[in-house]
């Protein structure tokens, strides 16, 4: 039965073959993909792109993809005033993605979920003359941040400490307000100048369609910020706008 064993061993080599090219095929379109985005949304570091699904190349021929993770970071948030605010350690996971365009530059997604994670560094450095760190707990157990502002009120040096929350409006915003500054007694006009300084909003540009931010937790390790969609629609829809 030699014929037998050499036949195996041939199915064997072809199977090898096979899958090599299946996986080589897979890197190198995930770093087109990388490529992609890095250039369409000008991002100053190349983002991450994990394709998931066995065999590749027969999600290529479909044009339908299992699942998508993708890992992004240095984005920018606009912020009031013009201030940016970096966003780093974005990740996403996007399931049943289909291809649209002869291009293959378009796509839509069933299913979206994302999450960020903000630190206090990040967040201080998006604000004039505010300090941003994690407050611990409040009376009823939510966790909260302290905004400490350092800025000269009416002659005098001010050093100001008051806990913040963090939250989310209107699907592409993280908004952060001080807590208690209408506590504030003795000095006229101290409230409006402290809550012109750490009272801020960030908007989220070119997120995708159907994308939503959803929920904010305060961490001792900074804010992590949740979105998620459905029917999300992807693409350089900035061109498509043109």
């Amino acid at each position: 039965m030699r014929w037998l064993r050499i036949t195996v061993v041939v199915l064997l080599v072809v199977g090898v073959l096979a899958l090599a090219a299946d996986r080589i095929a897979l890197k190198l379109a995930e770093s087109d993909a990388a490529d992609r985005i890095e250039k369409e949304y000008g991002l100053s570091q190349r983002p991450g792109i994990d394709i998931k699904g066995f065999p590749f190349l027969t999600q290529v021929m479909s044009r339908e993809f299992e699942a998508v993770d993708v890992r992004i970071d240095g984005i920018d948030a606009v912020g009031s005033g013009g201030r940016a605010l970096r966003l780093d350690g974005v990740r996403g996971a996007l399931e049943g993605v289909r291809i649209k365009g002869d291009d293959w530059d378009r796509a839509t997604a069933d299913k979206a979920d994302g999450k960020v994670t903000i630190t206090y560094e990040d967040i201080s450095a998006a604000l004039p003359v505010v300090e941003v760190s994690y407050g611990g707990k409040d009376a009823a157990g939510d966790n909260k941040v302290k905004a400490t502002v350092g800025a000269t009120f009416l002659g005098q040096r001010l050093e100001e400490s008051l806990l913040g929350e963090v939250s989310v409006a209107d699907g592409d915003t993280i908004r952060l307000r001080a807590t208690g500054v209408d506590n504030l007694q003795g000095v006229p006009g101290l409230e409006d100048f402290v809550r012109e300084r750490m009272d801020y909003n960030w908007t989220i540009k070119d997120l995708p369609p159907g994308i939503r931010l959803t929920d904010v937790e305060v961490t001792k390790d900074g804010i992590v910020v949740t979105g998620s969609g459905r029917d999300v629609e992807l693409g350089d829809e900035r061109s498509a706008r043109n």
